[in-house]
């Protein structure tokens, strides 16, 4: 008798954190994908050095959470994995676009998409499946799909930031001028911080983001 492999729809409860509150004072809201083996819990705290009068951050929790080491202690979560990946992603980019109608609907605030790590994936595909729905996009310490550089204009609308840190143990400084150089080449037209510290939302390249963002 013949195996078959079945999809269905299922739904699941995710936790999403959130810092400083939404008013209309709120200068700018973060949308932020955070990297591989974190929780939002903890990720979020990287954000609460901006003032909460006029940031509010939204920390999403990945839908896939492993145990670190073994098979107890530390708890991490991720965007996806190589199986079934395109379900994975059509699954986190609905999620993305039911935190939007939650959260950011209804604001005149500008909005921020920031990914981490492997969130660079996640951000950029959910980008470019939801037009308009971003003024900024910020790109740190990780990859953006080939997928989404095949046309780079609608890329070239959110004004992208590129950050990576000199100690970063992913991207060392050679691979970072070539992906600077392969995005030139395609035509990205993007701002870059190559900052002292390593795989790590840091404070002093954060608040200088936060500054041009703000006062571009």
């Amino acid at each position: 008798m013949k195996t078959e492999a079945h999809t269905i729809q299922t739904q699941k409860t995710a936790r999403v954190f959130t810092y400083g509150t939404l008013s209309e004072k709120t200068e700018i809201i973060w949308l932020v994908t955070h990297g591989y083996g974190f929780l939002a819990e903890y990720f979020i705290k990287k954000f609460e050095v901006l003032p909460s009068d006029k940031h509010f951050v939204i920390v999403p929790e990945a839908l896939n959470r492993f145990y670190l080491k073994d098979m107890k202690g530390r708890v991490g979560a991720c965007w996806m994995t190589s199986e079934d990946r395109e379900n994975e992603i059509k699954d986190y980019i609905q999620y993305l676009d039911n935190i939007y109608e939650t959260f950011i609907l209804q604001t005149n605030a500008k909005i921020v998409g920031l990914g981490f790590s492997q969130g660079v994936a996640t951000m950029a595909r959910w980008a470019m499946h939801a037009p308009n729905k971003l003024n900024r996009i910020v790109f740190w310490g990780g990859s953006i799909p080939n997928e989404c550089l095949t046309d780079v204009k609608w890329l070239n609308e959110l004004s992208p930031y590129l950050l990576v840190g000199d100690e970063d143990e992913f991207i060392n400084a050679e691979m970072y001028e070539t992906v600077k150089k392969n995005l030139d080449n395609i035509g990205l037209i993007f701002s870059h911080f190559f900052y002292k510290g390593g795989h790590a939302i840091l404070t002093e390249p954060l608040m200088q983001l936060c500054d041009e963002l703000t006062n571009p």
